[in-house]
């Protein structure tokens, strides 16, 4: 089974997320900031990082940024809604700095579904689900 890092400070959202790729069969990490979310995955590193990018302490660009440098194949989605007129912006920036895909929220769970199957078959970290709910 596939293992995920959720980062994401909005604990409503980051955990109906985690339910949802758990749901799917996925094995999931959880973690409120970049700086926390770096210190889960370098103890136990998971095929892919789904991050926010407006965060307190560190944020989701040097989250992806760090990822990406240490750890080149590493398959990393960001999202971001926050300040909404400049999403885009944030999200531009960061498949600029090495994201493999990224989202604005809100999103559909079946949009968020689709990409982290194919951003793992990319990273080729995909790894059936042994209780994937439909």
């Amino acid at each position: 089974m596939s293992s995920i890092l959720v980062i994401d400070d909005d604990e409503l959202f980051r955990t109906a997320l985690a339910e949802a790729l758990a749901s799917q069969g996925f094995n999931v990490t959880q973690a409120a900031d970049g700086d926390l979310g770096l210190k889960l995955f370098n103890a136990q590193p998971t095929d892919l990082v789904l991050t926010d990018i407006v965060m307190p302490n560190k944020e989701g660009i040097a989250t992806v940024r760090e990822l990406r440098r240490a750890h080149p194949g590493l398959g990393i989605i960001a999202m971001s809604g926050g300040a909404a007129a400049n999403a885009p912006l944030y999200l531009d920036l960061a498949n600029g700095l090495g994201a493999d895909c990224t989202l604005q929220k809100p999103f559909p769970l079946t949009v968020l579904i689709e990409a982290v199957t194919a951003v793992l078959a990319k990273a080729g970290t995909v790894r059936p689900a042994r209780t994937a709910k439909p």
